[in-house]
């Protein structure tokens, strides 16, 4: 029986439309690259996350998404960085040699400790943006019913991406709501956090309200009454991409094995 989607959404927060080659591969076989990468980013030493990452973000920036990708690299990592320089550059007394730069005295084992963080948030990063610039939520749950997983998986595992767009409105309103009957959003920081109940309350009940209304919808539409669901539009496999999922999941241990000998 086929089955319609509570796709929940038509358009996604991040993903970005086109042609390319990342956005015509299966969701599932951008997903097992991305659990190849979650792995590598902890496994690899900096040599190989930084390369990592510069790799996937060249591959956003060849599939159109380069505007989503410097956007949200900067807002993550140009903070983080600052914070683990003070830290760990400076105030951390790391065992190790000490070199004075521009009368800041830094710690190399400091300096080396904060490049293997951001290599690893880095590779995660990236290879996470990749994933959901190129796929579309409602795609994805479409590749995971074609390949016959149970439904109550597939919505789990899809629906955090498909309610982040309809999630991010509903906060949208609601601050322009208590904008206009004059709720303080724009003073100083101590304002701003008193008026942060008044933000999130109406969020958390709506939300909770939703989910009800959700699981009503999709009690009706007999979402659970099959062990599996039929997809019309299936996205389109390939022999060769269900081999490469498979050898990236096999290689997966040897990865694993080898940053431990690594370590």
């Amino acid at each position: 029986m086929a089955v319609a989607h509570p796709s929940g959404a038509d358009h996604a927060l991040l993903f970005v439309p086109g042609q390319s080659v990342m956005h015509r591969l299966n969701p599932l076989t951008k997903l097992t690259c991305v659990l190849w990468v979650a792995v590598a980013a902890f496994a690899l030493p900096p040599q190989g996350t930084i390369p990592l990452a510069l790799v996937a973000i060249a591959t956003g920036i060849f599939a159109g998404a380069g505007k989503v990708f410097a956007r949200r690299l900067i807002l993550t990592l140009v903070p983080l960085s600052l914070a683990l320089f003070v830290v760990h550059g400076i105030l951390v007394d790391h065992a190790g040699d000490r070199t004075v730069i521009l009368g800041l005295d830094l710690s190399h084992d400091g300096l080396a400790y904060m490049v293997r963080i951001l290599g690893r948030i880095a590779a995660l990063l990236s290879g996470s943006l990749l994933f959901v610039c190129t796929t579309h939520p409602a795609r994805l749950l479409k590749a995971l019913d074609a390949h016959r997983f149970p439904p109550g998986m597939a919505y789990v595992i899809a629906s955090p991406l498909l309610l982040l767009e309809p999630f991010t409105q509903r906060a949208r309103a609601i601050r322009e709501a208590q904008m206009a009957r004059g709720l303080n959003l724009e003073g100083s920081f101590l304002a701003r956090a008193k008026a942060f109940p008044a933000l999130l309350m109406p969020l958390v009940t709506l939300a909770l309200a939703d989910i009800d209304h959700r699981a009503q919808v999709l009690d009706g539409r007999g979402f659970r009454a099959m062990p599996h669901r039929t997809v019309l539009d299936a996205p389109r496999d390939s022999t060769a991409q269900r081999v490469a999922r498979w050898v990236i999941l096999i290689s997966i241990p040897f990865l694993i094995a080898g940053g431990i000998l690594w370590h």
